[in-house]
């Protein structure tokens, strides 16, 4: 993808390095690991009894990945990006801090396994699957459809980031009885401008690999540098090398959380809908579940490759799980995009095309400009009637959600960047992905039509 960039100076593309506080924060891990330590050591003989009985628990990583970063924190980055020695470090301490506390999130597991192991009986039938691109609307039109508690059951953050029936059922409770729970429904992830752009509420439902990199120190791939963030990030197959445990472990945590879900909210009828950037797993995907239904949103790239940038810019100036690591460059998110994003269309191009009942498309340009419509299309290709609630709702929203000329217009001047201002070639880049757009032009005709 290097003939899609231009070799120019990018402005205002250097980190903003606080030492005093990344020092703060070096301290904060150390203090904390020291904290986990005895309380992981104490763990150790009912996790070492609970791997004989039950295995390796599915959230816990391969330890080539342990060792994958381990390496990076001294090896990766190239001279030009200038990886901060505090990142460095930070990271270190994040991943042994995660290392150490293996044998406490083990026996956690290990109680879901013991208690609640007919969660396992739960069986999977006609799942959902909105697998699409980066900023191509999909994650307000998910918010719609998982309002439907009627139909659809979805993870949300916080039972990914916890992902224990025994917590959920005791903790839940007790918030409630607390009055907690608005506290927490309305509680983002984000800043101020991340909220813009992005609600990532914890009690909502959210991307489903985004809520996967939980697990597997995924902002920690920020700040490594661009082919580390490839390697972490990757939504499709791409010629460098892209962290194959995780594609390998996907499928088996995605079915078990699936089920542990089902399981708790006693629904185990209801359809389960998971968004998310996940193509790389579609075929597999495929294979396991035979009754499965997709649908996409597909969008102009130009613009979704811009929005995409500027979006992942605003995640490493404002996420709450960076945990003191300093912001990415511009230039390391750039190529990052570029990289994985450019094969993503081409390969989301190939899997929805092919003619199948199991497959749906949905232009951006009708999703926006006609809601219900699109509301009525999904719903019909699940072969559910749709509830009055739901689209009398879904529309009312809208109007304060949509109004894109007023949300863009309150977007920080720093993160509104174009592909040009950042060394993209917006021409080579329409000519890479000529078919593409074509193809999405064709979409949007029919449906008018």
């Amino acid at each position: 993808m290097d003939n899609l960039k231009q070799d120019i100076k990018i402005l205002d593309d250097h980190q903003r390095p606080n030492f005093a506080f990344a020092l703060m924060m070096i301290l904060y891990h150390c203090f904390s690991i020291l904290l986990w330590l005895p309380v992981s050591i104490t763990c150790v003989p009912l996790f070492v009894l609970g791997l004989f009985i039950w295995g390796k628990p599915l959230i816990i990583l391969d330890w080539s990945s342990y060792r994958k970063y381990f390496i990076a924190v001294f090896t990766e980055g190239k001279p030009e990006e200038n990886v901060l020695v505090t990142n460095r470090i930070t990271v270190f301490l994040i991943v042994l801090g995660s290392l150490i506390k293996i044998p406490f999130h083990g026996l956690c597991w290990y109680i879901d396994e013991l208690v609640f192991s007919s969660y396992h009986k739960i069986n999977i039938e006609k799942p959902v699957f909105m697998i699409t691109g980066l900023r191509s609307g999909s994650s307000q039109l998910n918010e719609y459809l998982t309002d439907d508690t009627k139909n659809f059951i979805a993870p949300t953050i916080a039972e990914a980031l916890f992902p224990y029936i025994w917590v959920w059922k005791l903790f839940v409770p007790i918030l409630i009885r607390l009055g907690l729970q608005e506290y927490f429904y309305n509680k983002s992830m984000f800043g101020k401008e991340g909220t813009k752009r992005h609600h990532f509420i914890l009690l909502k439902p959210e991307s489903w690999d985004i809520m996967m990199h939980a697990w597997r120190f995924g902002a920690c791939d920020f700040s490594l540098g661009s082919s580390f963030m490839i390697w972490g990030h990757s939504l499709a197959r791409i010629p460098e090398p892209i962290d194959e445990n995780l594609v390998r472990n996907f499928l088996p945590v995605t079915d078990c959380m699936m089920k542990k879900v089902m399981y708790y909210r006693g629904k185990p009828k209801q359809r389960m809908l998971l968004k998310g950037h996940f193509l790389l797993n579609a075929r597999n995907i495929e294979q396991r579940y035979p009754k499965v239904k997709f649908f996409v949103v597909v969008r102009d790239p130009v613009k979704r490759l811009c929005s995409s940038i500027n979006f992942f810019k605003v995640i490493s100036e404002e996420s709450k799980f960076l945990q003191g690591l300093i912001p990415s460059t511009w230039m390391v998110i750039r190529d990052h995009v570029i990289h994985t994003e450019v094969p993503y269309c081409e390969q989301e191009m190939s899997f929805y095309k092919e003619p199948a009942d199991n497959k749906l498309v949905i232009p951006f340009t009708m999703y926006v400009n006609n809601l219900s419509a699109t509301l009525q299309h999904i719903y019909s290709f699940c072969n559910i009637p749709i509830p009055d609630d739901v689209m009398s709702n879904a529309i009312r929203v809208q109007h304060t959600t949509h109004d894109f000329t007023e949300r863009r217009a309150s977007y920080d001047p720093r993160f509104k960047r174009s592909l040009s201002s950042l060394g993209v070639d917006e021409e080579r880049l329409k000519d890479h992905l000529n078919e593409y757009i074509e193809w999405i032009g064709s979409l949007e005709n029919n449906k008018e039509s």
